[in-house]
């Protein structure tokens, strides 16, 4: 460990500051306020693998007990304000009551402006876009104004699982979404591996090309840092209902489009 694990209330204390106040900060005073945390001995990337820290990311160090603080064994919850009803009915959105998500679009933004931690994203249509058409249509929840098609999570690193897997390559044996919109868009499918027997199966090289294309023209992604990333997983499939997340999505609506999905995964 390059730093310090252990800190005192008040270092907790300014290390909260400090966090939201690189958040806002331009650029080039990002630096600065990093020397800052460092100096009191909290390096985020090098001993918790944390790039883009956020304040509930910091909170989540405390509380599993990667962060300890001196005098107590976690910080002492704030007392909140009694809520009105329909206030409690507005915190109950996952997306409502965390942080929002960050926006990357992959015919702007470069691989790297991805967290390369854990976390949760969610696939959006961009304006005007659909998806392919397989006879049966569906209805579909928006985030930010944009309709959302899937959700996921990924457990190590968000720019592999999101760019690297989604977006780019041979990838169809390795991203459920893939294999979704390239079954939906009538792709042969060919054995993954070199054994055969094994079962799993992508797209020829051209097919796999046009599906990195369509995606990267057609839909867009919002991701979050978050080292407990499944139970944010099922709380956003319970809400948005994604049309293409067949595992574990038990909603009643869309339930024949996802079973003509299914049905189109396994179709030679």
């Amino acid at each position: 460990m390059k730093g310090k694990n252990t800190f005192t209330q008040l270092e907790i204390s300014e290390l909260r500051s400090l966090i939201r106040e690189r958040i806002k900060a331009e650029r080039s005073r990002q630096k600065s306020i990093r020397a800052r945390m460092r100096r009191i001995g909290f390096y985020g990337s090098h001993d918790f693998g944390f790039i883009d820290l956020q304040p509930e990311d910091f909170d989540r160090l405390i509380s599993s007990g990667r962060i300890k603080v001196l005098g107590q064994g976690s910080l002492p919850k704030k007392e909140e304000p009694k809520k009105t009803v329909n206030e409690k009915l507005e915190t109950t959105s996952p997306l409502k009551s965390s942080r929002e998500f960050n926006l990357f679009d992959p015919e702007i933004h470069a691989s790297n402006h991805i967290s390369d931690n854990p976390g949760n994203y969610i696939v959006c249509l961009k304006k005007g876009s659909v998806l392919p058409d397989i006879g049966i249509s569906c209805v579909m929840k928006t985030y930010q104004e944009l309709n959302v098609v899937y959700t996921g999570i990924a457990g190590k690193s968000l720019r592999k699982r999101d760019y690297r897997q989604h977006f780019t390559g041979n990838n169809a044996g390795r991203s459920t979404l893939r294999k979704s919109l390239g079954s939906m868009f009538g792709y042969t499918k060919i054995a993954r591996d070199r054994d055969p027997s094994t079962g799993k199966t992508k797209f020829n090289e051209s097919d796999e090309k046009k599906l990195s294309e369509w995606m990267q023209s057609n839909l867009v992604l919002f991701f979050k840092s978050n080292l407990n990333p499944q139970v944010l997983e099922e709380e956003l499939i319970n809400e948005l209902n994604p049309p293409l997340n067949l595992d574990k999505n038990k909603h009643i609506i869309n339930h024949d489009f996802r079973r003509k999905i299914s049905e189109l995964r396994c179709k030679k």
